[in-house]
C-alpha cells in the first residue's frame, strides 16, 4: 500500500497564502520578472496563464501580475527534500534492496516535477511528500538487507537478455530489477545490451552477443569488506565500479587470465583472437597470463594471444559534431556526426536515456564512418563515441552530448492583431501587428519578418489601389507552419453615384412588397468592398453592409402599410458619406378592384359581346390567360361566344403581385324553348274559373312572363302565364265566364330573347 504523505502546516500555509502582486513595468520581460520573484524564469507560460493572459505579446506596462511566490518555494522545497531522500536511499543499495520502493519514489518525483510545470503546486507538494516517504521506506530496507548475502540486480535491459541461475535447467529471460545470485550466468542477444548493478552500486555493461557468470558475490558484516568476481566467457562489458578500498575487491576473469583491479573504470572483451583490456582510471588493472603478470596503466590497452601480449596506448576521445549540445530534433530520424580522428580504425557509438549510460537505448561497435543514423522513440538522450584502434581497443569516450526527439505536428501560435478583417482605409499605409511563439521564423507577404523578443512583431506595409492581402507564415523548428491572411481595402476617397434596380416593385414613387421585408437591390460606382449604410427618416443606422463584386448593393429592410423613408449610404474608409440616395418602402397587401361597367346577361342570342371596365391598380390584367392591354386602367375587350355555356376569368395583378379574380358565366342560346302542351279548361266545372296551363323546355330558361290571347265566344281576352322556370309550367287562372274557349296565341321566350308560339 502507498504511504500517505503528511504535508507540514507550514506548506499548507504557503499553498494557502495570498499571491504577491508585481507591477510589470515598461523595461520588465516576463521571464525577467518571474526570475526575479519566482527564481525560475522558465515558469512564465504557468504565469500568464494564471493571469488570464494569452500570449506575451497581450502583456502591457502597468499591468498587475499575480505570482504564487510562497506556493512555489514550498514546491522546490518539497522536491528538493523527496530528491535528497531518494539519493540518500541510493547510497545505501536502494537500486538492489529496494528497486520497486524506489522506482516508486521516482515516478512520485517525477509526476511532481511536471505537475510544477503547469502550476499545480498543491499537487508538487503532495506527490513529492509521498516520493519522500517511499524513499524513505527504500532506505530502511536497504540498511537492513545490507547485512545480508551479496546479491547483484538487473538494473538496464535493451533487448534480448538471458540468464540462467544454478538451479535453473536452461535460459530464460531476464527482466528489469531481477535479482542476480552467485554463480548465476548472464548473456545478451544480437542488438542487445544489459547492465548489472552490484549491491556497492558498481556497474557493468555487457555488450551484444557477450556471456558472462557472477561467480562470487560475498560479504562479511563483520569488516564490511566485500569480494565481487565476474567471469566473462565471451564478448566484452565495460565496467565502472564504485567505492573500491582495502576492504572491497573486484576481480574479473577471463578463460586463462585472471585480473584483479584497483580501477574503478575499464573494459574488457575476450573473443577468439584474444583478450583485450582497456584501463581508462589512474589505478592499475593487475592482468596474470601464464604467471606473467602485466600492470595496465591509464589510458593503456593490452591485447593478449597466443603469441603474446602486445601494449598500446589507447586513442583519445573524438569530438561530436552535430547535434548541437542539448538540440531538438522533431524527427524519429536522427543523424549523429562526429569528427574523424587520425589512427582510428571504426568507431564505437553509445546512446542512453540518462547521463550516467544506465539506461543503454544503442550500442554500435565497429561503425567505419564518422555518421551514424538512428530511429528513436520521442525522449530525451545522451549519447558518446569512443575510436577503436587497429587492435580493437577503445579508447577515451567523448565528452557526452545530449539532444530530444521531439515529435510536433501542432502548428505554431500566430494571431494577427491588426489590421481587422477586410479594414477599408484611405492611407497608403498600414500597421500590421501580431505576435507568435519565440522560436519561429516569420515571413509577411514573402519577406522575412522578425520579432521581439516576447514574440510580437509590428511593421508598416505599404498598399495599392484595391484589395491587398496580408500573409504572415509562421514556421517553427519542427517544420510546422501557421498562415494568418488579412485583406486590406486602400480606397482613397472619391464621390460615387447610386441607382435603385429598375425592376423593383412600386406603388407610386415608392418601392413595394408584399411581405413585411423588402430586398433592395441597388448599383454604385464605389469600390467592390466599400462600406454601405442604411438608415432610416431619423437618421438611424439600421444596417450594414459592404458593396459586392460589380458595383451592386442588396439588403432588405422592414415595412409596413405606410410609406417609410429610408437612406443609403456610402462610406469612406474614415466613415464620411462619399455618396447618397433616399427611397420610400411600403408593404403593400390590397388587390387591385376590378369593376365590370355593365355586367355580362345570363344569356344571349348575340355571339359577340363587349366587356369593358376598370383594374384598378393593376399592372397587367388576363382574360382566360390571355393578356388584355390596360390603358390607366381601364380595358375594353370584345369576347365571340360559342353555342352553349362560355366561362371567362379575369385575372389583374398589382406590381408586388397581389391578385383578382373575376369568374363569369354567359349563355349562347340561339334557339327558341320547346312548346310540349298546351291546354285551356274549366277545371270545377262550366261555371268555374278557367285556366291556361303550358309546358316547355329551354337551355337558358323561360321569362316568368309568356303573353296570350283568348277568345270566349266573341270576347278577347288578352293577359299573361307565369312561368316556372325550374319546372318550365306556364299557367294562369281566369275568372269564370261562359263560352266557347279558343286558344288565339301564346308566346313563351327564353332569357336569350328566342321566341316560341302556340
Amino acid at each position: 500500500m502507498m504511504p500517505t504523505a503528511v504535508v507540514s502546516a507550514t506548506q499548507t500555509d504557503a499553498l494557502d497564502a495570498p499571491m504577491e502582486i508585481v507591477t510589470f513595468g515598461p523595461d520588465d520581460t516576463i521571464r525577467g520578472v518571474v526570475e526575479k520573484y519566482l527564481r525560475d524564469p522558465d515558469l512564465w507560460p504557468t504565469i500568464l496563464a494564471l493571469n488570464g493572459i494569452a500570449s506575451p505579446a497581450d502583456l502591457r506596462p502597468g499591468a498587475k501580475l499575480q505570482l504564487p511566490v510562497r506556493q512555489v518555494f514550498a514546491a522546490d522545497e518539497a522536491l528538493l527534500g523527496s530528491l535528497q531522500a531518494i539519493q540518500k536511499a541510493n547510497s545505501e543499495g536502494a537500486r538492489i534492496f529496494a528497486p520497486v520502493e524506489i522506482g516508486e519514489a521516482i515516478r512520485n518525483r517525477d509526476e511532481a516535477v511536471q505537475q510544477r510545470e503547469v502550476g499545480e503546486w498543491r499537487q508538487v507538494v503532495s506527490f513529492a511528500d509521498v516520493a519522500t516517504v517511499i524513499a524513505l521506506e527504500a532506505l530502511d530496507i536497504s540498511i537492513a538487507q545490507r547485512d545480508r548475502s551479496a546479491e547483484a540486480v538487473v538494473s538496464d535491459v535493451q533487448g534480448d537478455v538471458e540468464g540462467r541461475a544454478p538451479i535453473e535447467p536452461s535460459w530464460s529471460d531476464r527482466e528489469l530489477n531481477d535479482v542476480l545470485v552467485e554463480f548465476e550466468r548472464v548473456r545478451t542477444l544480437s542488438s542487445s545490451t544489459t547492465q548489472i548493478t552490484f549491491r556497492d552500486l558498481s556497474r557493468l555493461r555487457l555488450n551484444p552477443n557477450s556471456n558472462a557468470t557472477i561467480q562470487r558475490m560475498r560479504s562479511d558484516p563483520l569488516t564490511g569488506g566485500e569480494v565481487t568476481k565476474v567471469s566473462l566467457a565471451e564478448g566484452d562489458f565495460y565496467a565502472l565500479l564504485n567505492q573500491l578500498s582495502e576492504k572491497t575487491t573486484f576481480e574479473i576473469e577471463v578463460p586463462g587470465i585472471a585480473t584483479k583491479t584497483n580501477s574503478a573504470d575499464f573494459w574488457i572483451k575476450n573473443d577468439q583472437s584474444g583478450a583485450r583490456f582497456v584501463n581508462y582510471d589512474q589505478p592499475g588493472l593487475e592482468i596474470e597470463e601464464n604467471g606473467r603478470k602485466i600492470d595496465v596503466g591509464q589510458g593503456e590497452g593490452v591485447v593478449i594471444t597466443g603469441a603474446g601480449a602486445q601494449r598500446a596506448t589507447v586513442l583519445n576521445s573524438p569530438r561530436l559534431s552535430t547535434p548541437d549540445l542539448g538540440a531538438i530534433l522533431y524527427t524519429r530520424t536522427a543523424d549523429l556526426d562526429w569528427d574523424s580522428f587520425d589512427g582510428a580504425e571504426a568507431y564505437w557509438l553509445e546512446i542512453a536515456a540518462d547521463p550516467g549510460f544506465n539506461q543503454m537505448q544503442v550500442s554500435e561497435w565497429g561503425i567505419r564512418d564518422t555518421a551514424f543514423q538512428v530511429e528513436l522513440a520521442p525522449a530525451r538522450y545522451h549519447w558518446r563515441v569512443a575510436a577503436l584502434d587497429r587492435l580493437g581497443l577503445p579508447g577515451a569516450w567523448s565528452t557526452p552530448r545530449d539532444f530530444t526527439v521531439r515529435l510536433d505536428d501542432t502548428p505554431p501560435f500566430l494571431t494577427l492583431l491588426s489590421p481587422a478583417p477586410d479594414a477599408m482605409v484611405t492611407e497608403p499605409k498600414i500597421e500590421v501587428l501580431g505576435a507568435t511563439e519565440l522560436d519561429a521564423a516569420l515571413i509577411l507577404n514573402g519577406k522575412p519578418l522578425q520579432q521581439a523578443a516576447d514574440g510580437s512583431f509590428v511593421l508598416q506595409v505599404s498598399l495599392v489601389p484595391g484589395r491587398n492581402t496580408l500573409s504572415v507564415f509562421a514556421t517553427d523548428p519542427a517544420g510546422n507552419t501557421s498562415t494568418r491572411s488579412q485583406t486590406v481595402i486602400y480606397r482613397p476617397a472619391a464621390s460615387v453615384e447610386i441607382t435603385l434596380a429598375e425592376d423593383i416593385p412600386r406603388v407610386g414613387a415608392a418601392l413595394a412588397t408584399r411581405s413585411d421585408q423588402l430586398s433592395v437591390n441597388a448599383r454604385t460606382t464605389a469600390e467592390p468592398g466599400a462600406p454601405v449604410a442604411v438608415r432610416d427618416a431619423e437618421s438611424n443606422e439600421i444596417l450594414r453592409t459592404g458593396v459586392e463584386p460589380g458595383g451592386r448593393i442588396s439588403f432588405t429592410v422592414p415595412v409596413g402599410a405606410q410609406e417609410t423613408a429610408f437612406r443609403i449610404e456610402i462610406l469612406a474608409p474614415d466613415g464620411s458619406v462619399e455618396g447618397s440616395t433616399e427611397f420610400a418602402a411600403l408593404r403593400d397587401q390590397v388587390p387591385p378592384e376590378l369593376a365590370l361597367d355593365v355586367p355580362p346577361p345570363r344569356a344571349t342570342a348575340e355571339t359577340l359581346m363587349d366587356l369593358t371596365g376598370d383594374a384598378g391598380d393593376a399592372q397587367s390584367l388576363t382574360f382566360n390567360g390571355t393578356a388584355v392591354p390596360l390603358t390607366e386602367g381601364r380595358f375594353d375587350l370584345s369576347v365571340t361566344l360559342t353555342p352553349g355555356v362560355n366561362a371567362f376569368e379575369l385575372v389583374a395583378a398589382d406590381a408586388v403581385g397581389n391578385v383578382t379574380v373575376r369568374r363569369l358565366e354567359t349563355l349562347l342560346d340561339i334557339e327558341p324553348p320547346v312548346i310540349l302542351e298546351v291546354a285551356v279548361t274549366r277545371p270545377q266545372g262550366e261555371d268555374g274559373p278557367i285556366t291556361i296551363e303550358a309546358r316547355a323546355e329551354d337551355a337558358s330558361g323561360l321569362r316568368q312572363a309568356a303573353p296570350f290571347v283568348l277568345r270566349v265566344d266573341a270576347d278577347e281576352i288578352e293577359g299573361f302565364l307565369r312561368c316556372d322556370a325550374a319546372t318550365g309550367v306556364c299557367r294562369t287562372s281566369l275568372p269564370p265566364q261562359a263560352g266557347e274557349l279558343d286558344l288565339i296565341e301564346l308566346m313563351i321566350e327564353d332569357y336569350a330573347g328566342n321566341a316560341a308560339f302556340q
